[in-house]
């Protein structure tokens, strides 16, 4: 039998499907991917171009690469090769940029001071962008820059609360293009240097073994525990997403071998769907990546990005914590089966398969913590990577196939930095409007009215704020317009910036599983040919550690590495089991099945546990201690 179906039909997912190039198109495609490769990791090795030049000559290659791999109308446009009107926008496309190379000078010296020319060129640049990112990640994020750029001229017309002076076409379309506010920010910024290099780093760990080797590693560990096929999952997810910054293509990647493998084993596809779904959502708040909003968070409140990364390792944990105790309680519960033996690799020929996996990542941490910039730690790691597979090592294959192999991964890593580059200088048009007609502001007052003065009121309305901007963006997208629009209320409210900006990232993140727009469910529910709707929440279910979680940044500082180290691994144990005790309490199984008054003492304990407080946390600790010991026993016959 086999469960893995014929055609995946991603609806509602996040990023379109290229066209199937062949022939002079294809190779057209590819030469112009691996000079785009080649151009960040020269200026990673080398140095940026003054920023304007650095985004301008990235974006230009991104524009030939958006309009030839993806059509206006995928059932209308031609499938195997671009059209004319796409010949013509890419060639507009290096126009605008090339332009704004050559009057880089003036553009920073004389802000402001534009001819017909300068407008002209900055409109279509607009559009281009606008449609750029239409065609790769549908009318969402491009509809929402749109709105903000009406809003912009419009301003005196909208009620008082939101109303402000207007600004003229001219001041709007200089600050779009003649700028470093507008498609040249810093959003593309970093994407021009940081994610693009990460995103390099990810395309040739991918394509020298390091899927594979992800699957192997998951089922060598957990496949024949309870709910084996599942944990696989949230353990592959979890060791794809250090190296992929979505969670479509996390599931994707992942559920195209483990979702039909456990529909096999017996279990529902709704559960199958909603593990991967939530699995891979968290790989994008696993470091080192982080779906790439790391390096801007970084950018954006001036903390190294170490730091961030750092502190994001314990809510990561925690998150995968409450999903793996999930599956375990629904598998002992459901009595589901365990992989296998005969499909679980053995462990002593997994590992040193992995050597060109791990080394390079501990290159990169290495260099990270030295206190290197993230483009320069990627670079000596991605340089280390390609050494290692280039090596003759064991029956490793010919040198001509790797080198092939390789042209493969710098390709596949310029076409996938197309897909993030066109969505961050569409963020970065709305970003450029919410700083000039003071959106943000207005936005971040209200929060703050609304809750008068209350935190936690301020934090959940931020949460739902975060949740509706995120519906159907991708990650990046989605923490840089609730960073812009949510994150100064919290500032305000006098929460840490750290805390206030992965509050904000995570309910970002949080929104691709959670109905009705939901991403992650989507594609899964299309692999496991599961009803998205009873998918989607119960991957909420599953995913409650990660609705928890950014409440624990600003009322336990510590599981942000923030305070003593024996605050820290208080914080860490008693949020540990406040996971667990969540789990046990949704699913219905602990010790053992649930009677309904234990499953309410459960989510109570957890409760206890997230309030800090040595008195809440005794005591909701004695609580959860006692459901389990008093289902142990009754479990024990005699």
């Amino acid at each position: 039998m086999n469960d893995e179906p014929e055609k995946i039909d991603l609806k509602g997912k996040e990023e379109a499907e290229p066209r199937h190039l062949t022939g002079r198109t294809a190779s057209f495609a590819g030469a112009v991917a691996i000079l785009l490769t080649l151009f960040q990791l020269y200026t990673a090795y080398a140095g940026a171009f003054p920023n304007l030049i650095q985004r301008a000559v990235h974006l230009g290659f991104v524009f030939i690469l958006a309009f030839t791999l993806f059509p206006a109308r995928p059932e209308k446009s031609p499938k195997e090769r671009f059209s004319l009107p796409d010949l013509l926008m890419m060639i507009l496309g290096v126009i605008c940029s090339i332009y704004a190379i050559l009057n880089y000078d003036r553009i920073m010296l004389q802000p402001g001071e534009s001819e017909t020319r300068d407008l002209l060129l900055g409109l279509v640049a607009t559009v281009l962008v606008l449609e750029m990112t239409r065609r790769i990640l549908s009318w969402i994020l491009p509809l929402i820059a749109i709105l903000t750029i009406l809003y912009a001229y419009f301003g005196p017309y909208f009620p008082d609360a939101f109303a402000h002076r207007g600004f003229s076409p001219t001041y709007i379309l200089e600050t779009i293009y003649l700028s470093t506010s507008g498609i040249w920010g810093i959003v593309t910024g970093v994407s021009a240097t940081v994610v693009a290099g990460f995103l390099i780093f990810g395309s040739i760990l991918y394509y020298t073994g390091g899927g594979e080797i992800f699957v192997d590693l998951a089922k060598g560990v957990a496949g024949r525990s309870y709910g084996g096929p599942a944990k696989v999952s949230c353990i592959s997810s979890a060791l794809f997403g250090t190296i992929s910054g979505s969670a479509v293509a996390n599931v994707v990647v992942d559920g195209v071998f483990n979702i039909p493998l456990m529909k096999r084993l017996g279990y529902r596809p709704e559960f199958a769907a909603a593990v991967e779904a939530t699995a891979s959502t968290g790989g994008q708040i696993m470091p080192p990546v982080m779906g790439a909003g790391a390096f801007i968070m970084a950018e954006l409140i001036g903390i190294s990005y170490l730091t961030i990364a750092l502190a994001a390792v314990i809510p990561a944990l925690l998150y995968y914590l409450g999903v793996t105790a999930s599956v375990h309680f629904e598998a002992k519960k459901s009595n589901l089966e365990r992989i296998p033996k005969d499909l679980i690799p053995a462990m002593r020929k997994v590992l040193p398969r992995s050597a060109p996996l791990f080394i390079p990542i501990a290159v990169l941490i290495y260099f990270l913590v030295q206190g290197y910039d993230p483009t320069t730690a990627v670079f000596w790691s991605i340089l280390v990577s390609v050494g290692i597979y280039l090596l003759p090592i064991g029956h490793s294959p010919p040198l001509l196939e790797k080198g092939k192999n390789m042209l493969a991964a710098l390709g596949a890593a310029g076409k996938s930095i197309v897909l993030v580059a066109a969505l961050c200088a569409c963020a970065q048009i709305v970003i450029g409007m919410f700083n000039l007609s003071g959106l943000g502001i207005k936005v971040s007052e209200m929060i703050i009215g609304l809750s008068a003065g209350s935190k936690f009121l301020a934090l959940f309305f931020t949460m739902i704020v975060c949740l509706i901007l995120g519906m159907g963006v991708p990650t990046t997208a989605a923490y840089v317009l609730a960073a812009s629009v949510a994150g100064p209320a919290l500032v305000k409210l006098g929460v840490v910036s750290l805390a206030a900006h992965l509050f904000v990232f995570y309910f970002a993140i949080i929104s691709a599983i959670t109905p009705p727009v939901c991403a992650a469910v989507y594609a899964a529910a299309a692999i496991a040919r599961s009803n998205w709707w009873k998918t989607g929440w119960l991957a909420v279910r599953m995913g409650l550690a990660g609705f928890i979680a950014p409440f624990l940044f600003i009322y336990r500082p510590p599981v942000l590495l923030i305070g003593s180290p024996e605050e820290v691994i208080w914080a860490s144990l008693v949020t540990s089991i406040a996971t667990l005790a969540l789990a046990g309490g949704v699913i219905g199984y602990f010790a053992g099945r649930n009677r309904w008054y234990e499953s309410l003492l459960l989510l109570i304990g957890a409760a206890l546990l997230i309030k800090p407080g040595i008195e809440t946390d005794l005591l909701g600790m004695v609580l959860v201690a006692g459901i389990f010991l008093i289902q142990k026993k009754r479990r024990t016959p005699g």
